[in-house]
């Protein structure tokens, strides 16, 4: 990660007061226990890139996670947060991670702004994705929720809230930068920016984000296509070079879209959101596509049955013949069809049921789960082996609890 916030950080530094005995400590924490279990060993469910995900040997990791959060309010205006959890990243590896590492400035009753590590707000629920207790489902979406290849920033935002007559209008821009380990290569994002919207008016929520992800990496798999691709000149072949840039990460720009609406009452749940992501650039490998679920959930008491329906499609071409030269259409093509999502539905049935709190838990759920898959071709799933028919059938268990 750059240091181009070492400015920040040190003005942070500067403005926290340093009389210890004035500073005022809170902590809480979550945590998901879950086990998950597909019908195959032909594709596994999991996040984008994600290694040893869900199979037919089942998998404890995927979902399971622990975090602990600390807070010190130092008086009315500084405050400083730090969040840390241990899951299963997208290396494989079920490790701890820093999730949240910042200073907030409360300026006004109205507006706060925060630096250091952030959850940008790609997502309608992108700041509870790792508490289970928080979600009504044992794992969000993935059509919508794989589509952003990051989700920590390092940087920088604001919020000011409205209350404009009914309606409470929160206003979110965040700007910084990024990196991410997968278990192939590392993603730099050397700039992030977006902005999010949401209005709430009862019991009725709604929300719309945007943002733009500038990409790089050290590593060009498919060197041996690009650099040919790129050495043609254009009199033989005018599409070679974009045709190149098509297979290039680094440099890519992905834009996200993002709307989302709830309605929760105590009774009844519907939640909803349409995301698409645009790329510029390395889009045979991070296709268009756009996305959405919607879930419905109505509570009995402590117990609340749910259901769930999302897809994705792909809107960036499983193929070209904007090459002209032969032996490199083939080899293109080839790479196409074997990298980036494609069009996938999953329908979903769940049941959450609330425990009574105990000692020092607060709060605790159980939920099972089924998931039905339809993907066409590699869909929205890792490890893709041969003869897989595109269906899988999924199991899950969760318990997932604050304290």
């Amino acid at each position: 990660m750059s240091s181009r916030f070492s400015i920040v950080a040190l003005a942070v530094a500067a403005a926290l007061p340093t009389v210890a005995s004035a500073v005022d400590f809170s902590y809480s924490g979550f945590s998901t226990a879950a086990y998950s279990q597909s019908d195959t060993n032909l594709a596994d469910v999991g996040y984008t890139s994600q290694p040893d995900s869900i199979d037919k040997g089942g998998s404890f990791e995927t979902d399971s996670k622990l975090g602990v959060q600390l807070t010190a309010k130092f008086n009315d205006i500084i405050s400083a947060t730090v969040q840390g959890v241990a899951y299963t990243d997208l290396t494989g590896d079920f490790e701890p991670h820093l999730d949240w590492a910042y200073v907030r400035a409360q300026a006004t009753q109205s507006l706060s702004f925060r630096g250091g590590y952030l959850r940008a707000p790609t997502f309608m629920y992108s700041d509870s994705v790792f508490v289970g207790y928080a979600n009504t489902w044992v794992r969000p979406p993935l059509e919508v929720y794989n589509l952003s290849p990051v989700y920590q920033l390092l940087g920088v935002d604001a919020t000011y809230r409205a209350q404009l007559g009914a309606f409470t209008v929160t206003v979110n821009p965040y700007f910084g930068e990024s990196e991410v380990d997968v278990s192939t290569l590392k993603l730099d994002v050397p700039e992030w920016k977006g902005l999010a919207t949401t209005v709430n008016v009862g019991s009725f929520q709604a929300r719309v984000g945007y943002g733009v992800i500038d990409l790089e990496t050290d590593s060009n798999s498919v060197a041996a296509l690009t650099d040919p691709l790129f050495a043609v000149p254009a009199a033989l072949c005018g599409s070679c070079a974009s045709e190149a840039q098509k297979l290039l990460i680094g440099g890519a720009r992905i834009a996200n879209l993002n709307v989302g609406v709830q309605y929760d009452d105590g009774t009844n749940l519907i939640a909803s959101e349409y995301a698409k992501s645009d790329a510029d650039g390395g889009e045979y490998f991070m296709p268009d596509r756009y996305s959405a679920y919607v879930t419905y959930g109505r509570r009995f008491g402590n117990l609340m049955p749910y259901a769930t329906l999302a897809g994705t499609r792909r809107e960036t071409p499983l193929s070209t013949n904007a090459i002209s030269i032969p032996a490199l259409s083939a080899a293109v093509n080839g790479v196409i069809a074997s990298q980036g999502a494609t069009d996938q539905d999953s329908y979903s049935l769940g049941v959450r049921y609330e425990l009574p709190s105990f000692s020092v838990v607060k709060g605790a759920l159980v939920k099972f789960q089924y998931d039905h898959i339809d993907a066409d071709g590699r869909g929205n799933l890792n490890n893709v082996q041969p003869g897989f028919d595109g269906k899988i059938d999924m199991v899950s268990a969760s318990l997932d609890f604050i304290f």
